[in-house]
C-alpha cells in the first residue's frame, strides 16, 4: 500500500510542476477592421469574432498574438509619456505577417492589451517581421509581455516594469445600450477604454 501511495504522490506531484510550468500568455492581440458592415451570411460566424470599437467593426486576425512574437523593444510616447512597444515576428511567422497585412493594407487595426484597446492604425505591409503598437502600455504591462517574449535590451526593460497594474480594467458606460447582432442573431462585443 505505501509503494502505490508513493507512486501516487510522485505522479500527482509531476502533474503539478507540468501544470505549473505552462504559463499563460499575457493577452495581446490584434483585430482588423471588418470589410463588410453587414456579414454575409455564407461565411461561417464560428470562424470570424466580431467586435465593436468606437462605431467601427473589427474582425480579429486569427494569427496574432504574443505567441507568434520572439522579441519586443519597447519605446516612451513623447505625447503622452506611455510606452509603445515593437513586437517581432518569429521566423516562421513573418511570410504569413507580411501577406495579411498586404491583403488588408489601408484598413484599421486595432491592438488590444489585457482587454483594452489601443489606439487604432492604418495597416501597411510589414515585410521586416516589426508590428508596433505606439503608445498606451504601462510598466506591468511591459513587464507581463517580458515573460512571454525576449527583451532586446533587458536592462533597459527591467528598469521600465512595475509589479502591479496601475490602471483599472476597462467597465461599459452606464448608458450604453449595446445589443448590435451578427447575421445569426448573436451579440456582438463592444470594447471601451
Amino acid at each position: 500500500m505505501k509503494i502505490f501511495t508513493s507512486i501516487l504522490s510522485v505522479v500527482a506531484a509531476a502533474v503539478l510542476a507540468c501544470s505549473c510550468q505552462q504559463q499563460r500568455t499575457y493577452p495581446v492581440f490584434f483585430l482588423v477592421q471588418d470589410a463588410n458592415t453587414v456579414t454575409d451570411a455564407a461565411e461561417s460566424s464560428s470562424a470570424r469574432q466580431i467586435i465593436r470599437y468606437k462605431g467601427v467593426t473589427y474582425t480579429r486576425i486569427p494569427i496574432l498574438s504574443l505567441d507568434h512574437f520572439e522579441s519586443f523593444e519597447s519605446h516612451i510616447n513623447p505625447n503622452d509619456g506611455s510606452y509603445g512597444v515593437t513586437l517581432y515576428a518569429k521566423k516562421e511567422w513573418r511570410n504569413r505577417l507580411y501577406f495579411n497585412t498586404l491583403d488588408k493594407s489601408g484598413m484599421l487595426m486595432l491592438p488590444v492589451v489585457n482587454g483594452l484597446a489601443m489606439e487604432p492604425m492604418r495597416i501597411a505591409p510589414v515585410n521586416d517581421g516589426a508590428l508596433v503598437i505606439w503608445n498606451g502600455l504601462n510598466g506591468y504591462d511591459l513587464r507581463m509581455i517580458g515573460r512571454t517574449l525576449k527583451p532586446r535590451n533587458p536592462e533597459l526593460e527591467k528598469k521600465r516594469y512595475k509589479k502591479e497594474n496601475p490602471r483599472p480594467l476597462p467597465k461599459a458606460p452606464k448608458d450604453v445600450k449595446q445589443q448590435t447582432r451578427d447575421f445569426t442573431g448573436r451579440t456582438v462585443g463592444e470594447l471601451f477604454n
